[in-house]
């Protein structure tokens, strides 16, 4: 079967790309199901709507929340807002010291099967060090948890908040780090902490929060391995530590690569290596990208407002791109690698919500992001399946670090996402990583009672079905 040369559009709710179906007939409502409303003011692709248990605050007049340490401040902010008539905005100063946004006298329960949600947006963002929420049950006096929402990056690309947009962001508390005990089911206070680099300022702005329902799949925990770029260690190593437990794992797909390996240059998996992954051991097989040179462009590109830094100077155009992830597609469906529920993750980490926009519009149900260590951990269902938080293994992973995050989703419920390249004996760059620490880190996976390894598209199956 030749490859898709052309674009050629999807008309609105249809399914198929050039006469390649890439969602099941029930498509145009589950992909509807996942992506949620992305018109209006929240500009990102949004999971569907989770059960608010209780609606904390719409920042609307009469909020009751108080700011210190602002170089500016509107607590009744009516220029920008996504809910209601305004928003709160608080503006950070030039001199490093945190500025926050306060609500105390809370009654509030997140133990168990619920978490926290914030919708927030962040101009200015290229200056922000920090963003984080502090959760208290004594007035932030001595027992308290803080969960990054971000933690800086250069890239604006590789960033989950994007500058100048709203966005829902969910705070998982498996990640929080921990001063006292705070007890989670009497939370009386809750805090908004930004600061920005010395000598600059941005601007936070909080819209609402609320306490939601966690889907009851991930009660114990769920585990997520997924590998980019098709390297011949995800079937020699991956596979065969996944295997000693009956796991899947994640395949994000290079067919360029995988078509070198195939002609045996053995850094790539072949397909039949790719094919015996699924069909014996139950891997998903996604799409990355259909040649290594489109992968290393990228499908979105941006440069820092503070250091005058491009990051990515030709990425895929949209025609490029649907042509890209329609090959793809279409070479994994031709070599029985994949069915009709397909997801995605960004080459190199770089996305725009418009990137987010198509991937939806292309049948893509999901796709996963790259984001730092700091605020790697996902919540389900997750924050945004369209940039789907998660943690990379690479050359400077540290095992008791990842084995801490494990404890964190098993303790405290939520999903992990572990995003590995190549794997090898002694990691030197940063898509390596090591051999034994794969299989200390799936070993140690395994003696977490509770915890399910699945692939990141049954995960994301199951948030539509529950």
């Amino acid at each position: 079967m030749a490859p898709i040369s052309r674009r050629t559009a999807l008309a609105a709710g249809a399914n198929s790309l050039a006469g390649l179906s890439l969602l099941p007939a029930a498509a145009p409502g589950l992909r509807a199901l996942l992506a949620g409303d992305t018109t209006g003011a929240v500009s990102s692709a949004n999971p569907v709507n989770p059960r608010v248990v209780t609606h904390v605050t719409s920042m609307q007049s009469g909020h009751g929340w108080a700011v210190q340490n602002a170089s500016a401040s509107n607590l009744n902010d009516t220029t920008t807002y996504a809910m209601g008539t305004q928003s709160a905005s608080i503006t950070t100063r030039t001199d490093g010291v945190a500025t926050t946004l306060t609500k105390t006298g809370l009654s509030l329960n997140i133990s168990g099967t619920k978490q926290l949600r914030a919708l927030v947006r962040v101009d200015g963002l290229d200056y922000l060090t920090g963003l984080n929420v502090y959760v208290s049950s004594d007035s932030m006096v001595a027992n308290f948890g803080i969960v990054y929402i971000q933690s800086e990056t250069p890239d604006p690309s590789v960033r989950w908040l994007k500058d100048g947009e709203w966005k829902w962001v969910t705070l998982p508390w498996q990640s929080a780090i921990i001063t006292g005990s705070p007890d989670l089911t009497a939370v009386d206070s809750l805090r908004i902490r930004a600061t920005s680099a010395s000598g600059t300022t941005c601007q936070v702005r909080l819209q609402a929060m609320q306490v939601i329902e966690r889907r009851p799949v991930a009660a114990g925990g769920i585990v997520c391995f997924t590998y980019d770029d098709s390297y011949g260690a995800q079937y020699t190593i991956a596979k065969r530590d996944l295997d000693k437990y009956g796991w899947p794992g994640t395949a994000y797909t290079i067919v360029s690569n995988v078509q070198a390996g195939d002609g045996g240059n053995t850094t790539y998996l072949t397909t039949v290596q790719l094919q015996q992954m699924r069909r014996w051991s139950g891997w998903e097989i996604g799409p990355h990208a259909y040649t290594a040179t489109n992968h290393n462009r990228g499908m979105a590109a941006a440069t820092n407002a503070a250091t005058g830094v491009a990051y990515g100077t030709n990425p895929l155009s949209a025609a490029e791109l649907d042509t890209d992830i329609a090959n793809t597609v279409q070479w994994l469906q031709a070599n029985d690698l994949a069915d009709g529920f397909l997801g995605h993750c960004y080459p190199l980490g770089r996305y725009s919500t418009t990137v987010q926009r198509q991937m939806a519009h292309d049948g893509l149900a999901y796709a996963r992001a790259m984001t730092s260590t700091a605020n790697s951990a996902e919540t389900m269902p997750p924050a945004d399946p369209y940039a789907i938080r998660c943690y990379t293994l690479d050359n400077n992973s540290v095992l008791a670090t990842l084995q801490s995050r494990v404890d964190g989703v098993a303790n405290h419920g939520g999903l992990l996402v572990f995003c590995c390249h190549d794997i090898v004996t002694t990691p030197t760059t940063s898509t390596q990583f090591s051999i034994a620490n794969h299989a200390a880190l799936v070993d140690y996976v395994a003696g977490k009672t509770g915890i399910r390894v699945m692939t990141l598209g049954d995960v994301i199956r199951s948030v539509a079905g529950q």
